[in-house]
This record gives C-alpha cells, structure tokens and sequence, in this order.
C-alpha cells in the first residue's frame, strides 16, 4: 500500500472513530493532509474508502491476533490465546476498535466485505469445528460460538474501558472472564478446568 493511501485510510479510522461514518470526504482529505483529488484517485467512491478502511482493520487485527495462537494446541489453549490477544489488541489498537464498531453499526457494509472479513478466521473456525467433532464443545454452529465471543469480549472492552483499567488490570478481566464463557461452550467435565 503506498504512503498516501495509507495517510487517507489512517485520517478515516481516526474520523470514524470520533465523528462516525458522516464524516465527509473533504474533512477526511483535510485530516489526511491530502487534496480531495488524491483522496478519490485512491477511492473511487465514499464506499469504496468504508470497505476499505474496515478490511485494513480486520486484516490487521486478524494478523495480531492469529499469529499468537497455536493451532495444534487443544481448543481451549486456542480460545484463550485469542481471548488475551484480543485483549491486548482492543486496549492498544482503541481507535481502530472504536471505528470498527462504528462500521460494524453503520449498515453501510457490504455483504461482500464481510464475509471476506470473516474468512480471515476461517482457522478459527475450522478448530472449533474439529472440538464439535471431537466431543469437546457443545455442537451448536461454530459461527454461533464466534458471534456469542465476540458480544462477551465487546461488554469487556466496553467495561474495562469506562473503568478505564490498565492493560494489567484490564487482562485480568479478561482472563476472568474467559472461565466463564469457557465453561459455557464445552461438553467435557475433564476440560473445565484446563485454564484456571
């Protein structure tokens, strides 16, 4: 990606976050540092500039987070790695988080660009459907288990933000609360309490 794209995408994220996706075109442009030209050589459309800003997010939050999980490692090693990384990942990144949700909330998205959102987490998919298979989670769509994570880890960095915790202090949070939402997905007494 060249520097003033990625200027465009970062002024947007920055917008989004604050102001929402009403944002126009020209202030993006003036918080970029670049002519509404330059603005749309590299987006053609308002659309194209939301579509792309979300997948930059989502790819990189994807990237941050995978790369720390083992995919060889029992499930609930899997989740929990995920779990702290997202952690992690929302307390730093609370920007792109905020501009996330306020996409997320938008109805402006493409159906197209989510679900290529949603195949960035097709490992994660692909190993919670092998723990169905195995016995280990309870056999309810693997979607559904994502889905009911990702309203948990929402309230958390919802909560931990207004507490405005620490990243210590908001991890602990977290780790707390992954017992519980673990506690919930599996079938397995032997598995309960593989990360207490």
């Amino acid at each position: 990606m060249n520097a003033k794209k990625l200027q465009i995408i970062e002024a947007a994220i920055r917008l989004f976050a604050q102001d929402g996706v009403g944002v126009s075109t020209a202030a993006i442009a003036k918080e970029a540092s670049v002519s509404n030209g330059t603005l749309f050589n590299h987006f053609e459309t308002k659309q194209m500039l939301i579509d792309d800003v979300y997948l930059f997010i989502k790819r990189n939050m994807a990237d941050v987070i995978l790369r720390q999980v083992n995919f060889s490692a029992p499930i609930s090693e899997v989740l929990f790695t995920q779990w702290i990384a997202f952690a992690h990942w929302s307390y730093d990144h609370m920007r792109e988080y905020w501009a996330l949700n306020v996409l997320n909330a938008s109805q402006l998205l493409g159906e197209t660009v989510r679900q290529y959102a949603e195949e960035l987490w097709e490992p994660m998919l692909k190993k919670l459907k092998d723990a169905q298979d195995s016995g280990t989670l309870h056999p309810i769509s693997p979607e559904l288990i994502c889905i009911t994570a990702q309203s948990y880890l929402h309230s958390l960095v919802m909560y931990a933000n207004r507490k405005k915790y620490t990243r210590d202090e908001t991890e602990t949070i977290f780790r707390e609360a992954f017992r519980v939402y673990w506690r919930g997905i599996v079938i397995s007494a032997s598995c309960l309490d593989e990360n207490d």
